[in-house]
């Protein structure tokens, strides 16, 4: 026989204390018995807490808060312009011996919108990129500028393969190839702060106008009133010859 545990005091435990015991896998001498005597009973095991161990967590290391990007503010104007009336003063040029494409008239409505909407420029000098195959070509938009001599720049610039994107420019301008698809949404190219694009339908009757601007630095109400100008500057096209 064992003489330490014959030596050791025998817990008194009630016996349904004993089978609770068990089935929770509670030591008897963990136990602090309420009973007569020290007896344990049911109630203490029951009631019986463990002290809480404390656990060392690792250190937790915060990650670092992500740089503060400016939120982007994109607003975007659309309209539809009729061309009937350039259309025939275009056809009635061309009899004439004087010829004019849709490029021109558009940059010249886009110059006539900013001297009508200056506040849209701040006192800065106006330029327009006009968009071609992978690269752009910048245009002084002043509207002393003769129709004649700004499609003589324009024709110089399509001759030239230099690539304008790096110049300062307040809008760029896109014409898409007719369809009866126009976008909804166009990007803004990087340095421009309007993108004006421009689809025309296949009868040639009508141009569907997207303006995106950003509203970081253009207010939206100047913005929606420079596109109108340039609405009724091409429905109007006299006024682009004077």
């Amino acid at each position: 026989m064992n003489m330490a545990a014959a030596q050791a005091p025998r817990l008194a435990v009630s016996p349904y204390a004993r089978r609770l015991a068990r089935e929770r896998a509670l030591p008897l001498e963990t136990l602090r018995g309420s009973g007569p005597g020290g007896r344990i009973l049911a109630a203490d095991v029951i009631g019986f807490v463990p002290l809480a161990v404390p656990v060392n967590f690792p250190d937790v290391v915060a990650p670092a808060a992500a740089p503060s990007i400016g939120a982007s503010r994109i607003a975007a104007f659309a309209t539809s312009i009729a061309l009937e009336g350039l259309r025939d003063l275009l056809a009635a040029l061309a009899n004439s011996g004087t010829v004019f494409d849709i490029d021109d008239l558009l940059l010249r409505a886009a110059g006539r919108a900013f001297a009508e909407a200056p506040e849209i420029v701040k006192g800065a000098d106006v330029a327009v990129a006009l968009e071609l195959t992978s690269r752009q070509a910048v245009f002084a938009a002043s509207p002393e500028m003769s129709l004649t001599s700004l499609r003589a720049l324009r024709l110089a610039a399509l001759a030239d393969n230099h690539d304008d994107a790096d110049k300062p420019a307040m809008l760029s301008l896109r014409l898409l190839p007719a369809s009866d698809i126009r976008p909804v949404m166009m990007p803004l190219l990087p340095g421009r702060a309007m993108r004006l694009t421009v689809s025309l339908n296949s009868a040639g009757g009508q141009a569907e106008c997207l303006l995106t601007a950003d509203a970081n630095n253009v207010d939206e109400v100047i913005a929606s009133a420079w596109l109108s100008a340039l609405k009724s500057a091409i429905e109007n096209p006299l006024r682009l010859f004077v």
